[in-house]
């Protein structure tokens, strides 16, 4: 059996999964990129065993440093060469539009992944956004949804919640067998991921650091990532007094021992669709502080009991800060709640979900039938 995932491109998360799934059900699994890897992005990819990933070739055009519209009708050709029987495709880009038209065309059955929320969704204002969500959704076969939002966010746009299956995001790698103390972290507080305002709310995160310093609390700051902002915050923090370490971007196998070093994630996410640097900092019991903006502040911080959701004003935020950081006990409480995270999001249970979709439109017996192995 063949399957093709049609994305934008790879990020380390994803292409763990379909690695994971390929190896356990021994699917030929192709995905086809439109950018092996999108300007902004200083990850580093490792070489998949158990997926075949090809870059398409086409039109790129990089709106701005986080938007991207791909043009590849190079993925009607290598649709008709690869023969799949089902079809996956991520995003809507014109690239998609081509690919669900030819799907269309010869009978086969795809389906639509996506993180998405009606509250980040474009299509909410943009006539074209929308043309293309209503010429992409109601013919879906199946939706692999990384929460109950996404799922309302198709059914918005016409499949049926009834064809629509969560498939938990998962990290690109595995939790750590142990984590530190309270007292064993030299941080403070970390901020990790792009450093933008417009979707990581990385001006408010200095915002929060002021408001700390007023209250009498110097907090020992690391930030970890890369992005437009970088010197900005850096400059912000030295002019409060502030110490902070930057680690630029770092290599995933890296980000464990980072989440590990800090006492608190701090996460004012702007428009985030899910956030998985909240899974990534409850799996090594670091508590989490989440805006409503990130789905995962509802439906992992919240739901796991691994830090607090606040709205985006500073004051409800430093008080959120404090209240965890000064008491060792609190932090604890939070802390050890990361068994639950591991549990909920797991790799073997994203597998199995992932599977569950495909044989929602091909059956479930040639899944069941497909020689399963570990991965």
């Amino acid at each position: 059996m063949s399957i093709v995932i049609v994305t934008g491109a790879l990020a380390p998360y994803t292409q763990r999964l379909y690695d994971a799934f390929a190896a356990a059900y021994r699917v030929d699994l192709t995905v086809l990129v439109c950018e092996k890897i999108e300007p902004q992005r200083q990850w580093v990819l490792p070489l998949p065993k158990h997926v075949k990933v090809e870059v398409l070739s086409g039109l790129r055009k990089h709106v701005s440093y986080t938007r991207h519209i791909y043009l590849n009708p190079s993925v009607v050709s290598a649709l008709r060469r690869l023969k799949p029987s089902v079809i996956l495709i991520e995003d809507f880009s014109p690239t998609m539009a081509v690919a669900a038209l030819y799907a269309r065309a010869v009978g086969l059955p795809y389906g639509l992944k996506t993180d998405g929320h009606r509250g980040i969704d474009p299509g909410e204002t943009s006539r074209v956004h929308r043309a293309m969500r209503r010429l992409l959704v109601p013919h879906a076969a199946f939706g692999v949804c990384a929460s109950e939002d996404s799922v309302a966010f198709l059914g918005h746009w016409g499949l049926h919640k009834d064809r629509a299956h969560i498939v938990p995001i998962v990290t690109a790698w595995d939790p750590p067998t142990q984590v530190r103390r309270y007292e064993e972290r030299p941080f403070d507080i970390l901020f990790a991921g792009g450093i933008n305002e417009h979707i990581k709310g990385a001006l408010f995160f200095v915002d929060v650091i002021a408001g700390l310093r007023k209250r009498g609390f110097v907090p020992r700051v690391r930030v970890t990532g890369e992005g437009p902002l970088r010197e900005e915050v850096a400059s912000k923090l030295r002019d409060l007094n502030i110490e902070a370490h930057f680690d630029g971007a770092v290599a995933a196998e890296a980000m464990a021992k980072i989440y590990g070093s800090a006492k608190l994630l701090l996460f004012p996410s702007r428009g985030d669709a899910w956030g998985l640097v909240a899974n990534e900092a409850a799996i090594c019991g670091t508590p989490v502080i989440g805006s409503p903006a990130a789905i995962s502040s509802r439906r992992l911080v919240e739901a796991c009991g691994v830090g607090l959701m606040r709205p985006m004003t500073v004051d409800t935020w430093v008080d959120a800060t404090m209240d965890i950081l000064s008491s060792p006990a609190r932090w604890q409480s939070f802390s050890d709640r990361r068994s639950e995270v591991v549990s909920r999001f797991s790799l073997e249970r994203s597998v199995a979900a992932l599977a569950g979709a495909f044989a929602s439109t091909i059956g479930a017996e040639q899944i069941a039938s497909l020689p399963q192995q570990r991965y």
